[in-house]
């Protein structure tokens, strides 16, 4: 048998205001928000490449692969491809397993300060467990991964996404064929003003996502932190 091969895929947008992150931008302008995304998703790349990490960029094709590289460089791309965020998520994944890997973890792009260290335990799970699923503090998730044999799209259809039901439906809907994800620790993804203040509270930001720190602190220049 030789080693179980794990790619970790990323799904990104470009950074276009008004195409992102746009539940912060009514609060801070569609510009601060892109700019705010852009760094969350360097934070995230440089994070993964300080732990070997080389993910698999699903990309939002509304904007071409060569703006992405522009902004992002080097990496593996992937054009998302469904009509929904369901649709596009279990395409990624079933890609990935079409490309030859024996299991993937999917996560998000909205999580500057997410350790690495999750992943390569996402990758560490899978080894053993069907699937694997990070629970994130709003009800959704951050991370999902599965076996190749285990994938379902049972999991990703007629969801109503961006709710806190997410979660729970999917622990149910994974349970209804017999599987019981690992569970990673919980995290929060930054999508409310809220979150951020969180994220621009937290004293290690500027160790951990100092991209996102050096934006945040022009977006609260009146804070201390």
């Amino acid at each position: 048998m030789g080693t179980m091969s794990n790619i970790v895929i990323t799904f990104v947008k470009y950074p276009e205001a008004g195409m992102v992150k746009t539940r912060l931008g009514e609060k801070l302008g569609y510009d601060a928000a892109a700019k705010l995304y852009s760094a969350f998703v360097r934070d995230m790349l440089h994070n993964f490449a300080a732990k070997g990490i080389a993910p698999l960029i699903a990309y939002d094709p509304f904007r071409t692969e060569a703006e992405y590289r522009t902004w992002l460089g080097e990496h593996n791309y992937l054009p998302q491809q469904g009509s929904d965020l369901g649709e596009r998520m279990y395409n990624a994944m079933r890609s990935a397993f079409v490309r030859g890997f024996d299991s993937c973890v999917l996560t998000g792009s909205d999580l500057p300060d997410l350790d690495p260290e999750y992943l390569l335990q996402a990758a560490h799970y899978l080894k053993e467990t069907p699937a694997c699923i990070g629970t994130a503090s709003d009800g959704g998730y951050y991370l999902i991964g599965f076996q190749k044999e285990s994938l379902t799209d049972s999991i990703f259809k007629n969801m109503e996404w961006s709710t806190k039901k997410v979660f729970a439906s999917t622990i149910s809907r994974l349970k209804r064929k017999s599987i019981t994800p690992k569970l990673l620790p919980e995290h929060q993804d930054i999508d409310t003003i809220d979150d951020l203040i969180l994220l621009h509270e937290n004293p290690a930001i500027p160790k951990l996502c100092p991209e996102t720190a050096a934006v945040l602190k022009k977006v609260f220049p009146e804070s201390s932190v």
